[in-house]
């Protein structure tokens, strides 16, 4: 057919072939997609995606029956997950384009992934949260943030201090035009500990903005993770404040203590010590300022600062 005068991709025989064989692999059906691709092949080798197409379909097309001697599924789900992981190397290897051959494929895997992992759950076969976690990973990979957040939230109920956890649900938040609630649950991720944090994982273009422009300031990569919530509070990044937590004050406070006998006696470790120490600080000021807190504790805090980093404090008064 013919749209204002040009013709469609609907009109190419090859293209409707190629999207049948997507089709093929959204339902898992490797074998015959297979010889949907090269009969195309046969058509036109160079044809656009069929020989990325071809490689990546036979790769899962000889995985298949591997899967069907695992009995639970739970284990169907765990080797799904390497499979997963096994593919996209083998992409990078052998320069397969992530397209749509991939995405339906990823479709397929991902939503078999969910369905084993979600049975495995409901038959109490893993008592803990890495399964949920793991669930909603495989619906934020599929784009699907509002299932993922859903899925993330209740696994949040467990475990409400898995700072990579909350930078996932961050990131999901992101992704549907949340800014508040990301950036509340980002601070809190990075405060918990930044170490934990795969940024690899995360794709909020705001967290690697925040990513970037730490490292222009910090060299060492091993230290721009830890850098990262002190470079967004100087610049006003993370400005979306909660209510401190019931006892959270005195929490803070016994963790500063804590922070600076290992910052006074261990050397070694004093450059990552720092800016957790500098962030510690800053969660304090903050807190007391919410509750109305002591002034002259404010002032202490902001001598310390200053006493442990007097370019950051200066930056943080402007």
């Amino acid at each position: 057919m013919e749209k204002d005068g040009q013709l469609t991709f609907e009109d190419d025989p090859l293209f409707v072939k190629q999207s049948k064989t997507h089709k093929l692999l959204e339902q898992g059906l490797f074998d015959k997609a297979i010889e949907l691709f090269e009969n195309i092949a046969k058509e036109n080798p160079n044809y656009p995606g069929i020989m990325d197409g071809i490689k990546a379909t036979k790769f899962w097309a000889s995985r298949k029956n591997k899967l069907k001697k695992y009995n639970t599924s739970y284990d169907r789900g765990k080797l799904l997950l390497k499979e997963w992981k096994d593919f996209e190397k083998y992409m990078s290897k052998n320069n397969i384009k992530h397209g749509r051959t991939t995405v339906a494929i990823q479709k397929y895997i991902f939503n078999d992934i969910i369905e084993s992992f979600s049975k495995a759950y409901n038959e109490g076969i893993a008592p803990d949260t890495d399964i949920l976690i793991q669930i909603g990973d495989c619906f934020k990979k599929l784009g699907n943030y509002e299932k993922a957040i859903d899925i993330y939230e209740y696994a949040r109920t467990f475990n409400p201090e898995d700072p990579f956890l909350l930078a996932k649900l961050a990131d999901c938040y992101f992704s549907i035009d949340e800014a508040s609630k990301a950036k509340v649950l980002f601070r809190e991720a990075f405060f918990i500990d930044p170490g934990q944090i795969e940024l690899s994982h995360l794709d909020s273009p705001f967290i690697h903005m925040l990513y970037k422009k730490t490292h222009e300031l910090i060299s060492r990569e091993e230290l721009v993770i830890f850098w990262l919530p002190v470079i967004a509070e100087l610049h006003n990044a993370f400005n979306v404040k909660r209510e401190p937590k019931k006892g959270e004050l005195e929490k803070i406070r016994k963790e500063i203590d804590q922070l600076e006998e290992e910052y006074r006696n261990n050397r070694k470790k004093r450059e990552y010590l720092e800016p957790r120490l500098l962030n510690y600080y800053f969660w304090l000021i903050d807190t007391l300022k919410i509750l109305g807190g002591s002034k002259k504790e404010i002032e202490n805090a902001l001598q310390r600062i200053n006493e442990i980093n007097s370019e950051v404090f200066a930056k943080y008064l402007e």
